[in-house]
């Protein structure tokens, strides 16, 4: 999945900054048929207890990992607000239940050209304060990221040298070159489509408010920071379910952070939450798959847990000190320890879902103790004293932490571990203020998530990593159409990946959707963080 969108969450806490999406097929879409992404290598995700007859009406309350941050998809670059963003705005594409990308807003795409895209978007969707959605509204989002540097999504949109309308429901695309993952790029992030009223009456407001600003399932209410944020149903909804009933079902949404996993977890236990949106504590797994008043449902997961280092300070701007850290991380023990055997100790920049581009020789997989000294010697150094930075709120999280320092002080790496607000240090790692920091990603089943992690000055680009022999390779898999070209590109991206070690990667957590019984058709798909882009179809029963 490529979910445009990167999910910067903290690791262990399950995703990252938003990117991610499904794979793409190697070919450029031609005809009439919607952008068509390639089944994805995990198995198909679902939705919990459906039932015969849905029920209208009701409040469901979701637990989420961490507050919102910012709603604007300029800046919008956490898992959180996405979710918030997913419920409010439409996108142009969306993944399917096969982990394919089709269209959403869009009801046909053509490829005249490997570079062109032509879009027909479907008629008689209106934002919530009754303007239409149309041409119009599409190129002024898209523009808004083409023509800011700073936005997180510059990069998925830049190669774009025109936006024609040949009428008011067609757009007409052209890049620079071939972008295989192009239309995936579009399921979030640069995606969404908001209303041009709502974001020039709100201005900077935008980042706290979505007033009228969206064409999805609900409508933008409250947002009490650190507390909840509110959404109430959308009555001119332009979906349908199966029987042509309006969607959505529920009257409202509430979604309240809880970044202590034990304290959602109990939220949920109790009924003050009616699903978490996150992981549930992996030690407390076993048993609510026991609960008569839960449901737990697992899919493979698409994102990994992650250490970005700052390779333009010291100590990490020397790439034999950024291999010997990796090299002393035990990631079995890690698995072991910290999630109870749950998911994948992880090595590598592309997972084995992924298994056109993934190189099975991972040299990081087994920790070595001597390599690691080796590269400390190396890099002339006997001993080395870094800071990490961590959310606050996971006791999972600051566990990681402390087994990861343990481990990495055998080879000499003082590691200092810094306790700090979630969006403090996704701020910082935007900034580059820090040495090194520990987040997630939420992944993708094309390898292109890469890009907004390793190219230079990329949005997502937290280690400040450059290096021009990456960036040319990054380039060329995107421009490639053909799969086979693209699985050597990425191949030897990630034998570059070994020497350089840009950042490392340690966890691929599994997806896990829990519920109260009470909950219906809660989704556990890719279609955004959670399968929250589904909420629509959710429902409770009485």
């Amino acid at each position: 999945m490529n979910r445009r969108a990167l999910i910067l969450t903290l690791p262990l806490a399950g995703v990252l900054v938003a990117a991610c999406g499904p794979q793409q097929t190697a070919e450029p879409i031609t005809g009439s048929t919607p952008a068509a992404g390639g089944a994805s290598a995990t198995s198909a995700p679902s939705t919990q207890n459906q039932a015969a007859k849905p029920q209208k009406g009701g409040t469901l309350t979701m637990a989420m990992a961490r507050d919102a941050t910012n709603f604007d998809p300029i800046r919008q670059n956490d898992v959180y607000s996405a979710v918030v963003l997913n419920n409010i705005a439409d996108t142009l594409y969306e993944i399917d239940p096969k982990g394919s990308v089709v269209g959403r807003l869009v009801e046909k795409t053509e490829n005249p050209q490997p570079n062109v895209y032509v879009m027909t978007l479907r008629k008689g969707i209106k934002f919530s304060d009754g303007t239409d959605l149309n041409a119009e509204a599409v190129k002024f989002n898209l523009e808004r990221h083409m023509t800011n540097a700073q936005s997180v999504r510059n990069q998925d949109v830049k190669d774009i040298t025109s936006i024609e309308m040949p009428d008011p429901y067609t757009v007409r695309i052209t890049l620079k070159t071939a972008f295989a993952p192009f239309a995936s790029k579009l399921t979030a992030g640069a995606g969404y489509i908001l209303n041009p009223k709502a974001v020039q009456a709100l201005g900077e407001g935008l980042q706290r408010d979505l007033k009228d600003a969206g064409s999805g399932a609900y409508k933008f209410v409250s947002w009490q920071k650190d507390t909840a944020v509110t959404l109430e149903r959308n009555t001119t909804y332009w979906k349908k379910d199966t029987d042509g009933s309006a969607l959505p079902y529920l009257d409202r949404l509430i979604f309240k952070p809880f970044p202590d996993e034990n304290v959602r977890l109990t939220n949920l236990r109790t009924g003050d939450a009616d699903a978490l949106i996150a992981n549930p504590p992996y030690k407390d797994i076993s048993e609510l798959k026991k609960d008569s008043n839960l449901t737990v449902n697992e899919v493979p997961g698409i994102g990994w847990s992650l250490i970005f280092m700052n390779a333009s300070v010291e100590p990490f701007n020397n790439a034999a000190v950024r291999r010997a850290f990796s090299y002393a991380i035990d990631r079995s023990q890690v698995q072991q320890t910290v999630f109870f055997g749950n998911g994948n100790a992880l090595g590598t920049p592309v997972m084995p879902s992924i298994p056109w581009a993934y190189l099975k020789d991972d040299p990081f997989m087994k920790r070595d103790v001597a390599k690691a000294r080796q590269e400390m010697q190396a890099a002339g150094k006997t001993s080395v004293k870094f800071a990490m930075q961590i959310s606050n709120a996971s006791p999972e999280l600051q566990q990681t932490a402390e087994l990861i320092k343990d481990q990495i002080k055998d080879v000499g790496l003082d590691m200092e571990i810094q306790l700090l607000e979630f969006a403090t240090v996704v701020a910082n790692g935007g900034s580059g203020a820090h040495q090194s920091l520990a987040l997630g990603w939420s992944g993708d089943v094309d390898p292109d998530t890469l890009y907004s992690l390793l190219y230079t000055g990329a949005g997502f680009n937290f280690g400040k990593y450059s290096n021009p022999q990456m960036d040319k390779l990054l380039a060329d898999g995107r421009a490639t159409v053909e799969q086979a070209k693209r699985a050597d590109i990425y191949k030897e991206l990630q034998r570059l990946s070994y020497t350089e070690v840009p950042f490392i990667t340690y966890f691929n957590a599994p997806q896990i959707a829990t519920s109260r019984k009470t909950v219906q058709s809660w989704p556990n798909t890719y279609n955004g963080y959670w399968g929250t882009r589904d909420l629509d179809k959710a429902w409770k029963r009485a």
